[in-house]
């Protein structure tokens, strides 16, 4: 195997980790040992947790803030935030690589063709 056909494996490898990344389920715990979906790192979905906000006391004002509030909009998004924080660039570099292999070869190839 030579070093080109190498380099173009790992950077296909970088791409599909970050694109499987992206695309898997994003998900936290809602602290009962359930876990409250949030969509993936392409596209958010809220909406669960918008209903666990209803459902808790974190809508509901208490004096002196006795009880913890739990906001799980802002958990969601701050997973998904973190999961795109590592997925992206892994999938950029991953492109970065396969391209850079690929036209390494052909301006090289152009060259001594002449």
């Amino acid at each position: 195997m030579t070093v080109r056909r190498l380099i173009i494996a790992m950077g296909a490898a970088l791409l599909l980790a970050g694109v499987i990344g992206l695309l898997t389920p994003v998900s936290i715990s809602d602290g009962n040992g359930n876990s409250i979906a949030c969509g993936n790192a392409v596209a958010t979905d809220l909406s669960a947790a918008k209903s666990a906000n209803d459902k808790s006391v974190a809508n509901i004002p208490i004096l002196n803030q006795l009880i913890p509030h739990t906001d799980y909009v802002a958990q969601c998004q701050s997973s998904v935030g973190s999961r795109r924080a590592w997925t992206i660039p892994l999938a950029v570099v991953g492109i970065v690589v396969v391209a850079g292999a690929l036209l390494v070869r052909r301006s090289e190839g152009a060259a001594t063709g002449l």
